[in-house]
């Protein structure tokens, strides 16, 4: 599932012969709860839960690969509540191997409802918790440690919720992902902690994302927007009120993603995307799109120009080479108020 940069290649991953998934309105009364104690199997009794129960996780270690199809809560005890890799991989049985929590829909039958909320996912070969067709995944205080490909994740998913997390140290790519949606109704990114990755948010190929009052630090980028050339684009985002600091660390360039350093906000093409009220201070790196925040043209094949953005009212200071860069292509982006002082072209300060 690594579509980091590059387009999903017409792949739409063969999920079939599953029933249709339980209206939401079915986990609108009150469930039971059902406790699970360290050691016993999370997956047994989400398979025995009905719509709407919850999945008590007391605190101590348990077997992740758990696969959920149908609108639950699983909720644990804190971050000594911790999932990792055990015997049996049951998100493999949907094709999503490596996946620490997967809960898993198809094409116009999205599972809904979900909630994974106070637990940590640590040491995944792909994703901590992951979610593709879903409709109001919501992950809260959740910690995501040391995952091979993403955090917290969703795909092909409308109104989800990332909130309150910690993503830490997700191997080559981004701590927190929201991607491969025409319209995600107002997914919602918001009180987060991300460090250590590649990037700590990466919208891609994605509209209507909501992202404030996070802080992205100690990352190769901090929050990046990229347009990867498929219809449709990526845009529509607003990002706001978000602490963006010393996202230094040198990523090399691996398959379709570039090498990245030393950039805050970094949108690869996109359109109507607003940045504002922003603290993006000390990105300081060497590429061509290093510095506070930047605009640059989409990735290839189409290197769609980043036009009709708004970066306005942010604190951008002490960024290298420039607190603001404006590579993108286009003269409809609009810099209005921020406190800089370098920016190139000259004049955005």
């Amino acid at each position: 599932m690594r579509r980091t940069f590059a387009a999903s290649l017409g792949a739409v991953v063969a999920i079939a012969g599953f029933a249709a998934f339980a209206p939401s309105s079915q986990a609108s009364a009150p469930g039971r709860v059902h406790v699970v104690k360290p050691g016993h199997s999370i997956q047994k009794a989400v398979d025995k839960a009905r719509p709407g129960d919850v999945i008590q996780l007391k605190a101590g270690r348990y077997d992740g690969g758990v696969l959920v199809r149908k609108p639950l809560t699983i909720r644990g005890a804190g971050n000594k509540t911790v999932l990792s890799p055990g015997k049996k991989d049951h998100c493999a049985k949907v094709k999503q191997r490596g996946m620490g929590i997967c809960a898993v829909g198809r094409a116009g039958h999205p599972v809904k409802d979900v909630t994974v909320k106070k637990l940590s996912v640590r040491n995944f070969k792909e994703t901590g918790v992951f979610g593709y067709y879903t409709d109001k995944l919501t992950v809260e205080y959740v910690l995501a440690m040391k995952n091979g490909e993403y955090g917290i994740a969703e795909y092909r998913s409308t109104r989800g919720k990332f909130a309150h997390n910690r993503v830490v140290h997700s191997g080559e790519h981004a701590g927190l992902y929201v991607g491969d949606i025409a319209n995600a109704h107002g997914t919602v990114v918001t009180g987060n902690h991300a460090s250590g990755n590649a990037m700590g948010l990466l919208v891609r190929h994605a509209r209507n994302v909501k992202v404030w009052d996070n802080t992205f630090v100690r990352n190769c980028t901090g929050i990046t927007l990229v347009d990867d050339g498929q219809k449709g684009g990526q845009g529509n985002t607003a990002i706001w009120k978000n602490k963006v600091s010393k996202n230094n660390r040198k990523c090399k360039a691996h398959g379709p993603v570039p090498a990245l350093h030393g950039t805050g906000i970094l949108a690869f093409g996109g359109d109507h995307n607003s940045i504002q009220k922003n603290v993006v201070k000390k990105n300081k790196g060497k590429l061509p799109y290093s510095g506070g925040i930047v605009l640059n043209r989409g990735v290839p094949p189409k290197n769609r120009p980043a036009e009709r953005n708004l970066i306005k009212a942010n604190h951008v200071r002490g960024n290298a080479p420039y607190d603001l860069v404006d590579k993108s292509g286009s003269k409809t982006n609009r810099f209005h108020a921020n406190r800089c002082k370098t920016s190139t072209p000259r004049g955005l300060c």
